[in-house]
């Protein structure tokens, strides 16, 4: 389902401001994230790049780090503190792209809000350059859009409590929708946690947003793969050792 999806692709281009940034997605990273999704929790990725040296106007996104992360399907928890790696000191960072279950006519309110926070909380951020991609699961396809925040909007973000649907003070002033291209004239790639997984979803007692995470470069695992359940493997494993014994068991169904 998912590895099909990445054959309808589509980036929303209707409303986005013809001045700023225009920030270049290349495909076979795109594509790599959604395969290693879920199509109901939410996962995310921290988005490194580098403009070309004749055109300064243009970001082009060389590299995605995936942090340790616990995700549902309204929002994603990362951690306090961004990535740190040899590899992303010539890159600046450009923001974020994260999944979402349902396509949204806007940039919801929860995610004005953790925009707001990581600028605020990390100077190495430009409110004009770090951007945000929706990555929407809709019938099968997918529909991306980049937004970036307004003044107001990181100003309302940082102050905002209100972890509801429809929150005081919201307003669609708070975000612009930027340009965005999708290509394959050249290839980024990964960087995940050095030590254990990025999906934290089947062991959630075990995330400590605090704490750092050196990386490595390689491709994400996907979703439900077995590094991310070393609990459910080592169950099966105990079911099967149980019987091995050479006993014969009782038919309960009989």
């Amino acid at each position: 389902n998912l590895h099909i999806r990445t054959n309808h692709i589509y980036a929303a281009s209707e409303d986005a401001r013809d001045t700023g940034y225009t920030y270049v997605l290349p495909k076979n990273v795109l594509k790599k994230f959604i395969t290693v999704a879920d199509l109901r929790t939410q996962i995310a990725a921290y988005m490194y790049g580098i403009s070309p040296p004749d055109n300064p106007s243009v970001k082009e996104i060389r590299c995605l780090v995936m942090p340790p992360q616990l995700g549902n399907h309204q929002g994603v928890t990362l951690p306090h503190n961004l990535p740190e790696h040899e590899y992303l000191k010539e890159l600046e960072p450009l923001g974020w792209i994260h999944t979402q279950p349902n396509e949204l006519p806007q940039l919801s309110p929860q995610d004005v809000t953790q925009h707001a926070a990581i600028l605020d909380g990390n100077k190495s951020w430009d409110i004009e350059k770090s951007i945000l991609i929706t990555c929407s699961f809709t019938p099968g396809s997918v529909s991306l859009t980049a937004y970036k925040l307004t003044s107001t909007g990181y100003e309302w973000g940082r102050k905002n409590k209100d972890q509801s649907s429809n929150p005081q003070g919201y307003a669609p002033t708070h975000y612009e929708k930027v340009q965005m291209l999708l290509s394959d004239r050249f290839l980024g790639f990964y960087m995940v946690p050095e030590q254990g997984s990025w999906n934290y979803n089947f062991m959630g007692v075990k995330h400590n947003p605090s704490a750092k995470y050196p990386l490595k470069l390689d491709n994400p695992k996907e979703f439900y793969h077995e590094s991310h359940r070393p609990v459910h493997f080592l169950q099966f494993a105990q079911v099967e050792e149980a019987g091995a014994d050479g006993h014969d068991r009782d038919d309960v169904v009989s």
